[in-house]
């Protein structure tokens, strides 16, 4: 394999990967399960592929690792070395099993693999601006070997990553692992964005609706009983590689928005915190949301977002916004 084209090849797989792991979290489950097979298929081709950079990268240590040549890359491309093998070993022992959310350790493998990845984007784009190279021109370097070879891997990859989900026990398509279902407050608690668990006065509490609406609301949890209530099962999926089912009680969000009359011009919805973390909806959007209460039949506890809590079917558990006080349209 060219050096320029197989360098070329670890940059794509890198740059897929970053996007088709994290673009899912912020697509519907319904158009995103095509990227979560690529990603595992792109982290499988990739490991693959890095025979082809020992070679080279063996060949350029010994150049540059005389005194008089040695320079800043060195220092780059072994971090990202580190992260590398640190990613794909967490990523493939994931797709294997053999670590999870709460094992080995109480921190999520999948978080850790990626925070890692993350850096490991960084150092790759750095270190491909420090050592870039312009010639060959890449369409001289597609023969037919080359072609080939790339689809070699390419199957080679597709194949691997059909016979490791095979082995896949209790995952989803996501990537996630079962966390007991149907447990009421008692599946895994899991906050976003670092934050605490507020402490909340029920009875002080107020539901605000704000906006582009006719009619501004600042709703109690007793007037909460005023709306038609609603009770379903929805499978929680957490980016922290969890997922759980549970039934969830609640009021509608539509029908929330609908009492507060929103205007002609009112395109999206965002449900807001007492955190301040928050995430906007389009307003033909929210059908299947829920503002819940409870869940399986017990009222919420503080740590899983008591007063209220959005549940939206199909979007990951990061935008299930906890402790809800604000509805805001524009």
């Amino acid at each position: 394999m060219p050096r320029r084209l197989a360098n070329l090849l670890l940059l794509g797989s890198v740059a897929v990967l970053g996007l088709s792991g994290l673009l899912p979290w912020l697509l519907p489950e319904s158009v995103a399960g095509p990227l979560y097979v690529l990603h595992r298929i792109a982290g499988i081709g990739l490991v693959l592929s890095l025979g082809w950079k020992y070679a080279i990268a063996r060949g350029s240590l010994r150049r540059r690792l005389a005194p008089a040549r040695r320079d800043l890359t060195l220092a780059i491309g072994a971090l990202a070395s580190i992260a590398l093998a640190l990613t794909l070993v967490i990523g493939v022992a994931w797709t294997a099993g053999l670590v999870s959310f709460d094992r080995p350790i109480a921190y999520s493998a999948l978080n850790l693999h990626v925070l890692i990845g993350g850096a490991l984007i960084l150092l790759v784009l750095i270190h491909a601006a420090l050592r870039w190279e312009r010639r060959p021109p890449a369409a001289r370097l597609v023969g037919r070997r080359a072609v080939l070879r790339l689809l070699g891997l390419g199957a080679v990859a597709v194949v691997v990553t059909a016979a490791l989900d095979g082995v896949a026990l209790a995952r989803r398509f996501t990537g996630s692992r079962h966390a007991g279902s149907f447990t009421a407050n008692a599946f895994p608690l899991t906050i976003w964005n670092f934050d605490s668990v507020p402490v909340i006065d029920g009875r002080a509490w107020r539901l605000a609706v704000t906006g582009a609406v006719r009619s501004p609301q600042a709703i109690g949890y007793d007037e909460l009983a005023a709306f038609a209530r609603r009770d379903f099962d929805a499978v929680i999926d957490c980016t922290g590689g969890w997922w759980s089912e549970q039934r969830w009680s609640g009021i509608g969000l539509a029908d929330l928005v609908a009492a507060s009359a929103p205007t002609e011009g009112a395109s999206r919805v965002t449900v807001v915190s007492v955190t301040g973390h928050r995430w906007s909806f389009g307003v033909d959007e929210i059908g299947p949301a829920l503002l819940a209460t409870h869940v399986g039949g017990e009222m919420l506890s503080a740590g899983h977002g008591y007063p209220l809590r959005l549940i939206f079917p199909g979007r990951r558990g990061f935008q299930w916004i906890k402790w809800v006080e604000r509805i805001e349209l524009t």
